[in-house]
């Protein structure tokens, strides 16, 4: 078979069949993989690599880019080259981000210096402000 657009391409049905059956199989993988508890970075990795397969399968298969021009092949070959390098870029942000919020004083610091505050008396809290370490010791109940 060539890459005429008159000739017609008869893919067999146990081909498709495999095919949803491997994205079914991948699904369950990414699943999984979530449920694991892997840092968020390797999470994100391993969560992309899945999906890049799984994207793989249905534009070679369900979209038939494998009896398709070299062209058209060419330019998602090329798409997912560029969406690479996005993704690429944003992990390398997701695993520094916590060095960087650590040097900008992010909230969990400014909380800390708050609650420090309070302890030391120099904020007067309003009624009805409840700190959230008193509720999950159950102290806030034992009070009212």
């Amino acid at each position: 078979m060539g890459h005429s657009s008159s000739e017609p391409h008869v893919t067999p049905l146990s081909v498709y069949f495999t095919v949803f059956s491997s994205l079914i199989v991948l699904t369950f993988v990414t699943v999984g993989v979530s449920e694991l508890g892997l840092p968020a970075t390797l999470s994100i990795i391993v969560a992309m690599a899945v999906a890049l397969v799984k994207a793989t399968l249905v534009a070679t298969w369900f979209m038939h880019l494998i009896h398709d021009t070299k062209l058209n092949i060419s330019l998602f070959l090329a798409s997912l080259w560029f969406m690479s390098i996005f993704f690429i870029f944003t992990t390398f942000d997701m695993a520094s981000r916590g060095n960087v919020m650590k040097m900008s004083d992010t909230f969990e610091f400014r909380q800390q210096r708050a609650d420090n505050n309070v302890r030391a008396g120099n904020v007067v809290v309003p009624e009805g402000i409840v700190d959230l370490k008193d509720i999950e010791s159950g102290a806030h109940t034992a009070s009212h």
